[in-house]
């Protein structure tokens, strides 16, 4: 068995092998299991090449091995191009040998069925046993561009391409879809340190890969292109370990779903859609998501020059008035200002432009430039001295006759800054774009992407910091775990109103004051003790929604009015066959005050997360939510809050006064806490609504249901 390498250990191993061993190798470079050593010996790897195959004594030219133990010296990587059912054989045998690390090519696992999934398990049990660490299955390998390591398969190296070496590693759990990205970057002008498949991911993972990437000098940008995520914490763990390193993980992330089986019985089910708690953990711990490949080769250009956004302010130049309003209203739309200049930086402009352009910000430098192309660069003199400019983008269009001379000067002017730019170079026939791609420049088509790139940057250069989480005094893990024990030995695995008020009580959210009642005569006399208007509810572990079959009855202010809404509840209650049906009494809250939602949802990737948003009975029509994973610390919980689309409500609006965002913040941090500690019991806990009133009357739970897992699914854990 070999001894399995560290993090660290793995990069080396997979990408500055020093020999790669080829198990099933062809003698037939066009086929699937000839590629890797075609692509090996044509890209120039200095390493040892070693085919297996024990049907032949060469195999393209090279000594061929009948087995791995008849290789002479040490082999760090070895590409299993054996079938799905003999797979597993080749990694125990690299486990005999003392290869580390090993990739498996066939497909046929996991990905098509049952049986497949027998075939992968075996894999895995193969893997564990020999200490092999496993690229794979179902994977085309990867390509190193630094030492032309090169065990693939893909058709992305048929041709003889120019492997040319950048700071960008990439990461795809797509083959065939990773493999056309690979392509496209080229065409970008985007220098790739390295790309790897990670297929069925049935040991190393992209999470793992991106957290190495993070620590090695090399790869200063990493791109993720994901299908699904099955280690939400090690994602995160590789999040926190690039951002330490100041490096930006863009990421493609496609299959968006609800999380739709439940949501008929809480609402943070459906708030807590599966795609927006990847959405909320990118935003948490400053992942760049963007929706497709061409967004995230735009960002890659732009981080791939190693410069950050001092603020969000961009200065403009084009040729045309039109185009700079368009990439103004643009850059508005990523969060990057376009502001207008003072009137001293506009004389200063006017004076190197035509009389008839603008010096403002936009600056039109109008068509006089085609003629006169040396204004460019007086131009982009004073946009750089500029002091209140972060960022520089160049619009220009066309202009094929004078690229030379322009893009030498947006070359100079890129090299003697460590601002961002950016150049738009619309029309003509791509010359321009490429050339300044091969300066180093940042170049677009359309003002669009370019200002979508800019507000990445800027994003990440002004991210916050990552979330520091301290346990908040005066939460009590012990009571809250003996009203879920109290459940259990009931069997039951949902907590009545009462139950769950009780449960978020012992983390030091507040409720609205109530008491519980077996009939209506009860219910009147409890109602003496609580002040104010009152609600009667009906109490039922088993019913969700109360509302829906008439289970309240709000703003009750005599004996009679509690007396008569507890008749009716309980007999509504009976109509429905409702077994445990009791009531319960509710001292309503006052004033004006705001409703929203705080929720608690176990992620099937991520683990416990908090949800926050607006509520109230229209929770599912507003559907403006926002997902963080727990715990989350005070400012975290309240950039959630300002983040969602009717932040300006707890501002105050029509005269309305400002709501008590603090308290709300504070209610969603214990809530994180109590997710957190309750992990393994808690499946969805709703506080809905929530009523938050002006800055410094707190907020009050007045509804809250808990879900626990079933007993089996906690017992499996």
């Amino acid at each position: 068995m070999s001894a399995q390498p560290s993090r660290t250990d793995l990069v080396d191993t997979l990408l500055h092998p020093r020999s790669i061993a080829v198990l099933g190798a062809s003698d037939n470079p066009r086929k699937l299991s000839g590629r890797p050593v075609d692509y090996l010996k044509r890209f120039g790897y200095a390493g040892r090449i070693l085919p297996v195959n024990s049907r032949r004594a060469t195999v393209q030219g090279l000594p061929a091995h009948p087995t791995l133990d008849a290789i002479d010296g040490d082999i760090d990587l070895a590409m299993v191009m054996l079938d799905a059912a003999h797979a597993a054989d080749g990694i125990r045998a690299c486990g005999r040998r003392g290869i580390k690390a090993a990739i498996v090519a066939a497909a046929g696992y996991a990905e098509t069925g049952e049986q497949g999934a027998v075939l992968q398990r075996e894999l895995k049990a193969a893997a564990e046993e020999s200490g092999v660490r496993v690229l794979g299955p179902n994977c085309l390998g990867l390509i190193s561009v630094h030492d032309r390591a090169v065990p693939t398969f893909t058709s992305a190296l048929d041709e003889n391409i120019e492997l040319r070496p950048g700071p960008v590693a990439f990461v795809s759990q797509s083959g065939a879809f990773g493999s056309f990205i690979f392509s496209e970057a080229r065409q970008y002008g985007i220098g790739l340190a390295h790309y790897v498949n990670t297929g069925n991911e049935v040991d190393i993972s992209v999470s793992e890969l991106l957290g190495a990437f993070a620590a090695t000098d090399e790869s200063k940008v990493l791109l993720a292109y994901l299908e699904g995520v099955s280690d939400g914490p090690g994602l995160l763990d590789a999040a926190r370990a690039a951002h330490a390193a100041d490096k930006p993980v863009i990421a493609v992330k496609v299959g968006r779903s609800a999380a739709g089986a439940r949501a008929a019985q809480s609402h943070t089910a459906s708030l807590a859609g599966e795609d927006r708690v990847f959405d909320g953990a990118a935003r948490q711990f400053g992942l760049t998501r963007v929706s497709g490949v061409e967004p995230m080769l735009d960002a890659a250009q732009i981080f791939a020059t190693g410069r950050r956004a001092r603020g969000r302010r961009l200065t403009t130049l084009s040729l045309s008035g039109g185009a700079g309003v368009l990439m103004a209203d643009e850059a508005a739309t990523h969060g990057i200002a376009v502001d207008t200049w003072d009137e001293e930086w506009q004389r200063r402009m006017a004076g190197v432009i035509p009389p008839f352009g603008s010096p403002r910000n936009p600056v039109d430098l109008t068509a006089a430039l085609v003629s006169e192309p040396d204004m460019l660069r007086r131009a982009l003199d004073v946009a750089l001295e500029h002091p209140g400019t972060d960022m520089i983008g160049v619009l220009l269009g066309n202009a094929d006759g004078d690229i030379d001379e322009l893009t030498d000067a947006i070359a100079k002017a890129h090299g003697s800054t460590d601002q961002p730019l950016v150049v738009v170079w619309t029309g003509g026939n791509g010359r321009a774009r490429q050339r300044l791609r091969e300066l180093g420049v940042p170049c677009y088509s359309d003002p669009g992407r370019a200002a979508a790139a800019l507000g990445h940057l800027a994003d990440f250069s002004l991210r916050p910091p990552l979330p520091t989480c301290a346990r908040p005094t005066g939460i009590d893990p012990q009571a809250a775990r003996a009203i879920v024990e109290e459940a259990r030995a009931h069997g039951r695995t949902r907590l009545d109103e009462y139950e769950s008020a009780r449960l978020i009580a012992a983390y030091g959210l507040h409720s609205a004051q109530a008491r519980t009642a077996r009939d209506p005569e009860e219910a009147v006399r409890v109602a003496a003790d609580l002040e104010g208007p009152l609600a009667v509810k009906l109490l039922s572990a088993d019913i969700a929604h109360k509302s829906d079959m008439g289970g309240v009855r709000l703003g009750l202010t005599t004996p009679d009015g509690v007396r008569d809404a507890a008749r009716d509840i309980l007999a509504a209650a009976t109509r429905e066959g409702v077994g445990d049906a009791r009531l319960l009494v509710q001292r309503m809250a006052g004033g004006d005050r705001t409703e929203l939602i705080l929720g608690i949802q176990r992620d099937a990737a991520f683990g416990p997360v908090v949800v926050a948003g607006f509520g109230g009975v229209l929770v599912d029509v507003l559907d403006d939510s926002q997902v963080a994973v727990a715990p989350v610390d005070h400012a975290g919980a309240v950039r959630m809050l300002r983040s969602l689309r009717a932040a300006r409500v707890l501002d105050g609006v029509r005269g309305a006064t400002a709501r008590d965002v603090d308290a709300v913040a504070d209610a969603l941090v214990r809530l994180s806490w109590l997710a957190t500690d309750l992990a393994d019991d808690l499946l969805e806990l709703d506080v809905n609504p929530l009523l938050c009133g002006a800055a410094g009357d707190g907020a009050v739970a007045v509804d809250c249901l808990a879900l626990l897992g079933a007993p089996s699914e906690q017992d499996a854990r």
